[in-house]
């Protein structure tokens, strides 16, 4: 009998120190997901939103966003102060450094379709770098700015002249030269845009060109990592799928917006999910998980906000996302 008790206080043990090991790894788990959020009013009436995804300063100090037609600068330093540098209408905007933006800008009139690239200090100042006139709009589309992974800044022009054919015109220069920074590799669909098609990763000058996934299933807005290992997208069922370049499927991250954003170490990926109601959208929360599937963390829990288009910071340490609602934008500091 005394060997029996001893053999249950013994067992008894063990399992209260199992319990225990779980709860503190559970509570290891919660500590590693805290955070702050921050709102930052932009100034505009509700549903006044701003245009786009804000996008982070290279020094991850700033946030700037288009708001009424103006380029807006958020300085996180200075307890979100505003500051409204330019107007810029509908052009398109990046960083090309802690100081100064690049500008593309497209008009159309009677000669055609005006391409104006210029260059804007934070004090809104203006520089001219070139102006190009395509005289035949009606088979040339222009796209907004784009940074390759070097940091080259530039655009694409499609032409339907001799069927869809994209060209990558530079306009700053990166760390490559231009006929490196060209053979880079990005991810696009067989239909040569973000629309349903297999994942295809070709260079950018268009002579480099392979087919990522298999079979006949189509997918959408697939975007490479940073370390160029891996890529998301989105499915007919509303997931997201994580994909190495060898076309094997590496996890399945559930239901997701596959505009989603990878972390600067291509380690999670941040994402809104939204409830709907037919065309209506009631809700919408973000999320962060790690790029295998585990650690799904709820960032936001907000019916009335709608927070919607996260974006990492360049250190990782935090993601902005903008309210559908509210007309506001909010800074989420990792823990």
């Amino acid at each position: 009998m005394r060997n029996k008790s001893l053999i249950i206080g013994l067992l008894c043990l063990f399992i209260l120190m199992v319990v225990f090991s779980i709860t503190t790894k559970s509570q290891k788990s919660e500590e590693q997901a805290e955070f702050e959020i921050i709102e930052i009013d932009t100034g505009g009436e509700p549903n006044d939103l701003p245009t786009g995804e804000p996008q982070w300063s290279p020094d991850g100090t700033k946030l700037a966003f288009v708001s009424e037609g103006w380029l807006c600068v958020v300085d996180l330093e200075k307890k979100g102060e505003i500051k409204k540098v330019a107007r810029i209408g509908r052009a398109g905007f990046a960083w090309s450094d802690t100081n100064q933006f690049a500008i593309n800008e497209v008009e159309r009139d009677t000669s055609g379709e005006i391409v104006i690239h210029k260059t804007l200090t934070m004090n809104g100042e203006e520089k001219l770098i070139r102006k190009e006139v395509n005289k035949d709009p009606l088979i040339r589309n222009i796209h907004g700015l784009t940074e390759l992974p070097d940091g080259t800044l530039g655009y694409y022009e499609r032409s339907s002249g001799t069927g869809w054919k994209k060209v990558f015109h530079i306009i700053k220069q990166g760390k490559l030269k231009p006929e490196d920074a060209l053979k880079q590799m990005i991810v696009t669909t067989t239909e040569g845009y973000v629309g349903w098609g297999a994942i295809v990763l070709e260079s950018v000058d268009g002579t480099v060109k392979k087919r990522v996934t298999k079979g006949e299933a189509t997918y959408m807005f697939p975007r490479l990592s940073p370390d160029g290992t891996k890529l998301t997208c989105g499915n007919h069922r509303g997931e997201i799928l994580v994909f190495n370049i060898n076309g094997d499927l590496l996890a399945n991250l559930g239901r997701g917006s596959c505009l989603c954003q990878w972390s600067p170490d291509s380690k999670k990926i941040t994402f809104h999910l939204t409830e709907e109601s037919e065309f209506y959208i009631e809700a919408s929360d973000i999320y962060v998980i790690n790029a295998d599937g585990t650690e799904r963390t709820q960032l936001t829990n907000t019916p009335d906000i709608v927070e919607m288009y996260p974006a990492w910071s360049p250190d990782g340490r935090a993601i902005t996302c903008k309210s559908l609602r509210t007309g506001k934008m909010y800074v989420i500091k990792l823990k």
